[in-house]
């Protein structure tokens, strides 16, 4: 009989928690990358934050900008925070619901800056000799953890 091996999760439901199973480089570089983020969100003058504020309103400048001026200051509060989560609970054993959400939504932020940054489609294919390789490979891995994150926050849901 051939034994599967079971692939590892990133992130995995432990009772009322969620176990964080990263090694200390992955979560240093995590923290690391948190903190860049929290940096760029709090400045708020990167144009490649963009894909971050998307338009509501395509066709009317005005309602946008409007809609713009109500949300803008609090979701860059509300990302400034999570990256702080991600910075402070990177060496956590485990994390409840609340620090799980704002790990995704952290991993989920450096996916859009990091694809807008190398302006990549879904038709694009991986090179790995291309220069951009390292940061596309940084791309896909956080994409990796977002959708491990993700499973774990459902099956926070499926027990509730």
């Amino acid at each position: 009989m051939i034994l599967k091996r079971r692939r590892p999760h990133a992130f995995e439901r432990d009772g009322d928690r969620t176990a964080i199973r990263l090694g200390d480089d992955e979560r240093s570089m995590l923290a690391n990358l948190a903190g860049q983020f929290r940096t760029l969100v709090a400045d708020d003058a990167d144009p490649d934050l963009r894909r971050l504020y998307p338009t509501a309103y395509p066709d009317d400048p005005k309602r946008d900008a409007d809609y713009s001026g109500l949300v803008h200051e609090d979701l860059v509060r509300t990302r400034v925070a999570a990256a702080d989560t991600v910075v402070a609970t990177a060496s956590a054993v485990s994390l409840d619901s609340d620090q799980l959400a704002a790990w995704m939504q952290i991993l989920n932020g450096l996916r859009l800056l990091l694809g807008t940054r190398l302006d990549i489609s879904e038709e694009d294919e991986f090179d790995p000799e291309a220069e951009d390789a390292p940061t596309r490979a940084l791309l896909s891995w956080l994409g990796f953890l977002l959708e491990e994150a993700v499973v774990a926050a459902a099956a926070d849901l499926d027990d509730a």
